[in-house]
């Protein structure tokens, strides 16, 4: 049995688990937290901790990331990553880890991953091109053109959380961070979290919370559709712990797209939908990477 250790490094946590090559099936190990407010935080020890766990069982042939940060996917080297994750820059994980390992080592953003795993695994296996988008403590985007994530010069296409709405970043209005702060500075409730704003507006039809999901759903629509414009996608995948709220923003996501999107046409042909996969998508990504580098590298 050929397993691949498949790894989804976040800003507060790192999943993990195991794919057994010969049919593609996911085991999941577990999670631990990353700790990264800690004065000496070095994510290299983190992966160990973690690389420990998976190796008390398991006899692996290759580890598949997946991690926040822009990512060198060539190099599998983090060449930019934002305060969440400290002394991040420059960790060359690829290179760190066959070293230890004496494994192949493949390295992917994770919205990247996460795309890559819905195309692959999810739902949208047959579509051509796609757009995601993940709503989070920031919020993450990932391009897939003719059946391919698109990286960008640079590595960094779809970065979706630097783009700017009615002059401020995307993030700061838009992610689920920017939602409860503004439910926690209008109702004066600070313990709110994005849970109990949904609950709120479902089942107690709170104004406050139903405004601010509301404000929350019209700036990402901005964004989709300039997205959507520029790249005219079959599908635009929304993803993130509240996203998970399918019923309530199906209907919200649909009627402010189709009411601001002036292109009628594109809009009839444009899918909104959303990823089906959970907290397993980066994890499958990841090994989803890993696999297509590895038919590279042997062609």
């Amino acid at each position: 049995m050929n397993l691949i250790a498949s790894i989804d490094i976040g800003g507060t946590s790192i999943k993990y688990g195991v794919v057994d090559s010969a049919n593609n099936e996911f085991t999941y190990l577990g999670k631990i937290d990353t700790d990264t407010h800690l004065e000496n935080f070095r994510m290299e020890e983190r992966l160990e901790t973690v690389m420990m766990e998976i190796l008390k069982n398991h006899d692996i042939s290759g580890i598949a990331i997946s991690t926040a940060g822009i990512v060198d996917t060539d190099r599998g080297m983090i060449i930019h990553a934002n305060k969440n994750i400290p002394h991040y820059k420059g960790t060359c994980l690829k290179e760190i880890l066959e070293s230890q390992y004496d494994v192949p080592v493949s390295v992917e953003n994770d919205v990247n991953a996460a795309l890559l795993g819905e195309v692959t695994f999810g739902a949208f296996k047959s579509v051509h091109s796609a757009i995601m988008l993940t709503i989070g403590t920031g919020v993450g985007g990932a391009l897939y053109l003719n059946k391919d994530i698109y990286r960008g010069f640079s590595y960094s296409a779809g970065e979706a959380g630097y783009s700017l709405i009615n002059n401020h970043k995307i993030e700061e209005s838009a992610s689920t961070t920017a939602l409860v702060e503004n439910v926690k500075r209008r109702t004066g409730n600070l313990h709110c979290d994005g849970e109990w704003i949904f609950d709120q507006a479902i089942n107690h039809h709170n104004k406050i919370c139903i405004e601010e999901i509301d404000n929350l759903v019209a700036d990402l629509t901005q964004l989709i559709i300039t997205f959507v414009s520029l790249i005219n996608p079959e599908v635009v995948i929304l993803g993130g712990g509240i996203m998970e709220q399918t019923d309530y923003l199906n209907p919200l996501f649909r009627k402010k797209f189709d009411s601001l999107y002036s292109n009628t046409f594109v809009a009839q042909q444009t899918k909104i939908s959303f990823a089906s996969l959970g907290n397993k998508a980066g994890v499958l990504g990841a090994y989803s990477h890993f696999k297509k580098m590895n038919e590279e590298l042997n062609n």
